[in-house]
């Protein structure tokens, strides 16, 4: 019987063994080959069409056969998901945590989302010259930010949003977009920025809100500063990013304008040198630096726009593109503690049936940690000087603050006691503010 068997398996083994040799010679030709791959392709067809046939009749008999599908279904998914971690990567997969934000993040670090925010919360008591004191709570900001890269970390991308409620009657919007950015970070000497964000004309106003000093900035920063516009900047760094530069081209008319009301533009150029190393974008010396940091930098601005102005001889003047001109220097030191910051404004405004109006501003701010990282006294004296032809002549800010970090800027509780004196040519308005604030951040 064995002799039989083992005659068989080498009759067999031949006949296949021939068979291969003579399908190989037959095949030589690309007719011949593209002919075997359609019958085989025909035959996974047949075999798909009679597994399919199968697996119906196996589900109408699995009742009575006491075989339930969802232990084949079981069998099959955990054979598919070994062979997949086995033989294949999946770049889809994600990773979630906290670093400087609630972030996810693709594996292969093409796609990535940060979520941030911050709420300002605060008491203020305004002792008013002219009108009725008033005192109240307020949410001072309350925003969300969304940040990360796409397709590449050197494409990068930042949504913000302004969420406090303030209401209607005014008509304000309970949501607002504050800052929508693209930027293309390719080299650190020329890099792209689009989008709506802070015209980087002056260092304060650069200055997170959340990392401010005080509970706010300053009031000749309100007047001279550029805030946030729809426009497109290259902008760079050199010497391990002690030597910076900015140079745009925005729209001029300020935030969430569907388009410019003119057919000019708001042009910037700014420059910043920190020769002791990086100064940083925070005020108040929260790192506590044990090396001396310092700035100094400078802006120009130029820009047509339409203005209305209370000039003493004519009364209320209303301009259409009326030139102006801004420059702005800076200088900023830091050190164990310490911190201090002063800006000087120039503006010039031409176009104006009179003649040219020049106006002034500047101020000077200083604080310093009485405990390290935890307790701050600061004090800050803003001015800004207007041109003599105008009804309104200076507007001084006197501004004493306390401040106490329980967790850095994340949490921190801050007050200030706020002088305003108001110079006009009848007479001169000095209001009182005190302010008690907690900020909350993420």
């Amino acid at each position: 019987m064995r002799k039989i068997i083992k005659g068989a398996l080498f009759f067999i083994v031949g006949l296949a063994f021939s068979g291969v040799i003579s399908g190989y010679a037959q095949a030589q030709s690309i007719d011949e080959l593209s002919n075997q791959i359609n019958d085989m392709s025909n035959q996974i067809t047949a075999q798909q069409e009679q597994i399919s046939k199968l697996n119906a009749k196996l589900e109408q008999q699995s009742g009575n056969q006491g075989f339930v599908r969802e232990d084949l279904d079981s069998i099959v998914g955990n054979k598919v998901e070994d062979y997949m971690k086995s033989h294949a990567q999946n770049p889809h997969t994600f990773h979630s945590g906290y670093n400087k934000g609630f972030y996810i993040r693709t594996d292969d670090n093409k796609y990535s989302l940060r979520t941030n925010g911050m709420l300002q919360f605060w008491y203020s008591y305004d002792d008013n010259d002219s009108d009725e004191d008033s005192s109240g709570f307020k949410v001072h900001r309350g925003r969300l930010k969304f940040s990360g890269h796409a397709i590449d970390p050197r494409l990068k991308y930042m949504l913000q949003l302004e969420t406090r409620s303030t209401g209607t009657k005014d008509g304000s919007k309970a949501v607002e977009m504050l800052d929508f950015i693209g930027d293309f970070s390719y080299m650190p000497h020329l890099k792209f920025k689009f989008g709506q964000w802070k015209v980087p004309f002056n260092t304060q106003k650069m200055t997170s809100a959340g990392k401010l000093q005080m509970v706010d900035r300053s009031e000749a920063d309100d007047e001279f500063s550029l805030n946030r516009q729809l426009g497109v900047m290259v902008y760079g760094d050199f010497f391990e990013e002690k030597l910076e530069y900015y140079f745009g081209v925005w729209n001029g008319n300020f935030r969430n304008e569907k388009h410019n009301d003119n057919n000019e533009h708001l042009w910037i150029f700014r420059t910043a040198y920190s020769p002791l190393g990086n100064f940083g974008g925070s005020e108040s010396d929260l790192e506590y630096s044990e090396s001396p940091l310092a700035l100094i930098a400078a802006a120009v601005a130029v820009d047509s726009e339409d203005v209305s102005l209370n000039l003493r001889e004519i009364g209320e003047v209303e301009t259409d593109e009326t030139d102006k001109t801004q420059f702005v220097g800076e200088i900023g030191f830091k050190y164990k503690g310490f911190f201090f910051l002063s800006e000087y404004y120039w503006r010039k405004r031409s176009g104006l049936e009179s003649s040219n109006l020049f106006d002034h501003g500047f101020f000077a701010q200083a604080g310093y940690f009485l405990i390290p990282k935890k307790l701050e006294i600061a004090g800050r004296y803003s001015m800004i000087d207007f041109d003599d032809e105008l009804e309104e002549s200076a507007v001084r800010e006197t501004s004493f603050g306390l401040n106490y970090y329980f967790v850095g800027h994340k949490s921190k509780l801050q007050f200030n006691a706020i002088r305003f004196d108001e110079e006009e040519d009848v007479d001169d308005e000095i209001d009182y503010t005190y302010r008690l604030q907690y900020q909350m951040a993420f």
